[in-house]
């Protein structure tokens, strides 16, 4: 099997526990299966080139480096979804032609790197060995180190601290600030970043990291859609993944092995005192200060405590170091700094307990096991995976995270009941190898090969696999009308699903049996042109559509069109959305849009073309264009995969502005192509011209028009939107002057407040 192997790190350059599981997995798939493996992993060294590649072939792996320090990211969205490292990876996997891939973690390489997997067959597997997916900062807890419920789409803002707001050029210069930062004391290094925030927040706007945040959680959500498979060291994390919209059945369970520890245990006297144990990186979440206070409840002498594992600043904070330095001073407390992992058997042959005060909800720890391995009981905090782990009262004690006197009750027993210490080690359990660990993941491997093998066959047959997906609202007739003209296709559509987004006026009594094998799909409310359309993508891509094509309620396609979008979109390779020449259906000679283009400068929108005859057209039939509308559109699948869904803050127009503007930053074009023509109505579920619909207009218009995040820079154009907006309410002819005018108002009031969603 010719296994690609990704993560964020790999020894010897990082030693932690993901790292450590990732090099384990590696080594023994080649070793024990005699598996080809291709490791793709991330090193940060500003001596080199950015993005430079370094091969290395050790210990029967290839190991493919890509270097990066972030000295080139433009962006908060460029931290976790890199385009430059998405076409790296492609390039090393179109070289080596993986079977299956195995991402143990994403961070400092791309999140592209899973839908472009997807895009060339090559089945994907992912090991949950953090939150990071759900948590920018991995952890689940917030800049006040309280521990977050989960991922909202609107609720993590505030840890974006920084990288959210921060414009390109701020980006440019992170790692030079991040140097000067590591060269100040702890207290200047902290003012500084406050400093820095704080002239940031000036210029990125008050906006910036909800639009951030809400951007990452859709985006996150959606790749975990295209990932087949995850494998879950926890039932913890799995339910955690659950909530946040994984299937249950896409988690396989699966604990993680141990190695045998190197060396010889060192058989050490027993002490007259406890000896409590603390092994692994010292950075806040770990929980050391907890360990160092319980201790000074102690009675002295009682017992002493070993710190074994080096100083981390926790994202970019060293500031622990200060708070710990007056702990660390007590008598009985010893530090040792990093531990060599052949030293391992003798830090835990000089212990009695390990304790593993996490405040966070650990997933599963290989310190734990390690100790389980020495004969080492372990004392550990009640959160995350550490309760599957450590038996309350059979292989160790469990306590409250966080909880000072809790922690010291514990260690007051311990130091103080006869017998309890040789009880818990009687009652360690057995450890996983990393053999059988393997193992397992070698079968759910196989089985996620067999399963794309399988699943594509229908579609490869005939070509790409079309769902059409029509969205009613206001208009049951209309949405007749689409759905009818869409079964007449030459180009036979594999689905055609239906949302209906009209609580007040349902469709289904006329159109689910107008159809053979249409997909109904009731919302429960309305949920927006983006969210309706939304709901229809993840509908299309459970059935396996390759693409979608969007049709609006008012929107008649010919019999021809989806064909011939078909083809231009697959004679056009770096295109992933094409729409046709709209026609208006009361004119059809006249035309509709033949594209939107998108001043960014001015944050002026048109539609080209419009109102002039199709005969006066000229010019090639197949053109780019900044954007499309989305009244007839086809998206190819992988770009979904991609750039994600639909914005859904927007609910109703510049939505499609906005989906094809994203598509191009990662690469990806726009087409519109003359060789088809659909014919749009227009305003059909919403007067063309009705204050609601100018409401909508000015609000999104300004919230596309600062997408950017530029700040002071963008106020002139802000200006301009604004303008725009009331000079087309004064001319237009639906509602009063006032009724019209006052839409204007509302809208840009919300966008100021940072509303979204429907008007009220």
């Amino acid at each position: 099997m010719r296994t690609l192997i990704v993560t964020h790190g790999f020894p010897p350059l990082a030693q932690g526990g993901a790292e450590l599981c990732a090099y384990w997995h590696a080594t023994a798939l080649a070793r024990e299966h005699g598996d080809d493996v291709l490791v793709i992993a991330r090193e940060g060294d500003p001596s080199r080139r950015e993005y430079a590649v370094r091969r290395e072939r050790r210990d029967d792996v290839s190991i493919a480096w890509i270097n990066n320090t972030y000295a080139a990211t433009r962006s908060f969205a460029e931290t976790y979804d890199n385009p430059a490292i998405t076409a790296i990876a492609a390039g090393l996997v179109d070289e080596f032609a993986p079977e299956i891939a195995h991402i143990h973690h994403l961070t400092g390489l791309s999140t592209g790197i899973v839908p472009m997997l997807r895009a060339c067959g090559v089945p994907c597997i992912a090991t949950l060995h953090d939150y990071w997916l759900l948590c920018h900062r991995g952890q689940l807890l917030d800049l006040h180190l309280q521990l977050c419920a989960g991922p909202e789409p609107d609720g993590c803002a505030h840890c974006l601290g920084l990288a959210g707001s921060a414009p390109p050029v701020v980006h440019r210069a992170a790692s030079a600030f991040r140097a000067v930062e590591r060269s100040l004391p702890d207290a200047a290094a902290k003012a500084l970043r406050g400093a820095a925030e704080r002239m940031v927040s000036l210029t990125a706007g008050g906006r910036a990291n909800d639009d951030e945040a809400r951007a990452r959680f859709r985006h996150m959500r959606d790749l975990c859609a295209g990932i087949d498979r995850f494998v879950a060291p926890s039932a913890s994390i799995r339910d955690r993944f659950v909530a946040f919209g994984v299937p249950a059945e896409k988690i396989d369970v699966i604990r993680n092995g141990c190695p045998r520890l190197p060396g010889v245990p060192i058989e050490c006297a027993p002490a007259p005192h406890l000896r409590i144990g603390f092994l692994g990186s010292v950075m806040v979440s770990k929980g050391l200060h907890v360990v160092l206070e319980a201790f000074r409840a102690l009675p002295a002498g009682a017992a002493t405590v070993d710190v074994f594992g080096p100083s981390v600043p926790y994202h970019g904070d060293n500031s622990y170091r200060t708070t710990l330095a007056p702990l660390m001073t007590q008598p009985g407390v010893r530090q040792h700094g990093l531990v060599p992992r052949e030293q391992i058997s003798r830090a835990l042959a000089a212990i009695d307990v390990l304790v593993v005060p996490s405040i966070w909800p650990d997933n599963a720890p290989l310190v734990v096991q390690e100790a389980f391995l020495a004969g080492v009981p372990v004392v550990a905090s009640r959160i995350g995976g550490l309760p599957e782990m450590v038996r309350d009262g059979v292989s160790g004690v469990l306590v409250e995270p966080g909880n000072v006197n809790d922690l010291a009750d514990a260690l007051r027993r311990l130091a103080t009941e006869p017998g309890l210490l040789s009880r818990l080690r009687q009652g360690i359990p057995p450890v996983p190898t990393v053999e059988a660990q393997v193992g397992l993941l070698r079968a759910a491997a196989e089985a996620a090969i067999a399963g794309v093998q399988s699943r594509p066959a229908a579609a490869t047959i005939a070509g790409s696999s079309i769902a059409a997906i029509v969205l009613n609202y206001g208009a049951p007739d209309e949405t007749l009308l689409a759905i009818r003209a869409l079964a007449a296709s030459r180009r036979r559509l594999d689905r055609i699903i239906v949302v209906d987004n009209d609580p007040s006026r349902r469709c289904d009594a006329l159109v689910i049996d107008a159809v053979p094998g249409l997909t109904y799909l009731r919302a429960e409310h309305n949920l927006g042109f983006s969210g309706g359309v939304n709901l229809g993508i993840r509908a299309a891509r459970s059935a396996g559509a390759t693409h979608v094509l969007l049709v609006n309620s008012d929107a008649i396609v010919p019999p021809d069109a989806v064909d011939r979008l078909d083809r231009a979109l697959a004679a056009s390779p770096a295109a992933g959305i094409a729409a046709p020449l709209l026609l208006q259906r009361t004119a059809p000679d006249v035309v509709a849009s033949n594209g939107i283009d998108y001043d960014a400068a001015s944050g002026r929108m048109r539609q080209v073309d419009c109102g002039r005859t199709e005969s006066a057209l000229a010019g090639p039939a197949a053109r780019v264009v900044d954007a499309a509308s989305g009244a007839v559109m086809l998206i190819s699948m992988a770009t979904i995969d991609r750039v994600g869904l639909f914005d859904e803050s927007y609910f109703f127009s510049f939505e499609e502005i906005e989906f094809c503007l994203r598509a191009r930053r990662a690469g990806i074009t726009t087409i519109v192509t003359r060789d088809a023509v659909a014919f749009h109505a227009g305003g059909r579920s919403m007067g063309p011209e009705s204050p609601r619909r100018l409401y909508f207009a000015a609000r999104n218009h300004l919230k596309l028009a600062t997408a950017d995040r530029a700040g002071l820079r963008a106020v002139p154009r802000v200006a301009l939107v604004i303008g725009y907006n009331f000079a087309h309410a004064v001319g237009a002819p639906g509602g009063t002057l006032i009724q019209r005018v006052s839409a204007v108002i509302a809208g840009v009031r919300d966008y100021w407040r940072g509303k979204s969603g429907e008007w009220v």
